[in-house]
Order: structure tokens, then sequence, then C-alpha cells
């Protein structure tokens, strides 16, 4: 049995979140450079994510719209922009304490000027839930910290709205009672995003693909080495 997350106050949160913003603004586009992170409660969670000016609104392909800011130019006509996310779970005390349960990050494309945001991939590190055994991460045998690969999902949205388009534009009328084309399976790689591919195995010495970080600076160094990691992997497109 594994232990329980580590978790802090609102009072150490704080300045966690502004320390991370200092590392984090500079790696971002300058129209970023005055973002901040700040919490709001949602229930009896914590989530912090980008705030400020340069920050917009883009829809996930699951779970709610996130804000995201521009990371970096990647053409001269399509732009990255960056999502974070950080939830902790009320774990309550006096003063009230927080369990650490997640941080994401999520890289959007989208065209130079518009705001129309393609979720192509996601770096994730989930702490671990509690049931009725005790604490323990979830999938089991899912890889935390781990990537996720989005951009085969958007591509299948793509193509089912070219579908639509096209059945919009028949101008031959089907014969009545004629028998449907047969349906066409969607091929595997549309399903690759339910992979999870670790970020912090070492199978030249250990099995083991899970970990949890052991506390605030723990977070942070993640995110912003993270950061730099895509920074220097998108340079190459």
């Amino acid at each position: 049995m594994m232990p329980d997350p580590f978790s802090a106050t609102e009072g150490e949160l704080a300045p966690h979140w502004n320390t991370l913003t200092a590392e984090l603004v500079p790696q971002l586009d300058i129209r970023a450079s005055k973002v901040s992170l700040k919490a709001a409660p949602v229930g009896d969670k914590l989530i912090a994510s980008f705030i400020g000016e340069a920050a917009r609104r883009a829809g996930r392909l699951r779970g709610d719209p996130m804000p995201v800011v521009p990371f970096r130019s990647i053409s001269s006509n399509w732009e990255v922009w960056l999502g974070y996310r950080e939830v902790w779970t009320l774990k309550g005390g006096n003063p009230k304490r927080f369990n650490f349960a997640s941080s994401d990050l999520t890289i959007f494309f989208a065209i130079a000027g518009s705001e129309a945001f393609q979720q192509i991939l996601r770096a994730e590190w989930m702490g671990p839930e509690k049931s009725l055994e005790g604490w323990s991460f979830k999938p089991s045998n899912a890889a935390h910290p781990h990537w996720q690969i989005d951009i085969a999902e958007t591509l299948k949205l793509d193509a089912d709205l070219e579908a639509a388009r096209e059945l919009l534009r028949e101008v031959e009328p089907r014969e009545f009672g004629a028998p449907e084309p047969a349906p066409v399976p969607d091929p595997p790689w549309y399903q690759i995003g339910r992979m999870h591919l670790a970020s912090a195995m070492r199978p030249w010495a250990d099995g083991l693909i899970a970990h949890g970080p052991a506390d605030l600076a723990a977070v942070r160094m993640w995110v912003v080495n993270t950061v730099n990691l895509l920074q220097i992997e998108l340079e190459r497109i």
C-alpha cells in the first residue's frame, strides 16, 4: 500500500503558484509576459490555471474548456498555445489542507490570429486516489507522469465534419428503400489518445512506472522542465 499523497495549505499554495508563474513566463510568447496562475474553488477542489489579458479559452476533447496562453510560433502562420491546470482536493483540517490531485500541460495549435484551437498532446502527472483499499494510482497499470497524444482524435473530428459536409453536398437523390452503404470502421489510430506514454520510467533500472510528487518544488520542477522540453521539440517542426 502506498503512502498518502502530500498535502499543502492555501497559504503554501499561493507562493508556490507565484514562483511557478515567475519560472514559466520567460518561456512563453512575449504576449503572455503578464499572465499569472490563480486558483479558483470548484466544489471541494482548488484549480489553478492561467489568467491575464493574453489568456483565451480553448475547448478540450474531454472536460471543460481551459485557459490557454500563446506559447510560440512554429511557422509563419501557425502558433502553439499552452494550457495548464493544477488540481488540489480538500483534505480537511484547520487550516484547511489540500491533497495533490493532478498537474497537466496541454498543447494546442491554431492558425495565427485565430482562436480555432486544435488539441495536440498533453503531459499529465496524476496523484493517487483513495479507495477502500487505501491510496493508489488509477488505472493501476498506467504510467505517471505520462504523455497522451490527442491529435488523432482531433483529426477524427475533422474527418467526421468533412464526411457530414460531403453528405450535405450530395446532389444525387438516393432511391427510396435503397440499402445504406456499409459503415467503414474507424482506424485504430483514432484511439491512440487512450495510451499513457511513460515520461518517468527507467526500464533499465526497475519496472516502476508510477511516481507521485514529494513536494511543491517537485511539481514546479516537472512543469518547468516539461515546458522547456516542449520548446526544444517544437523547434523541430
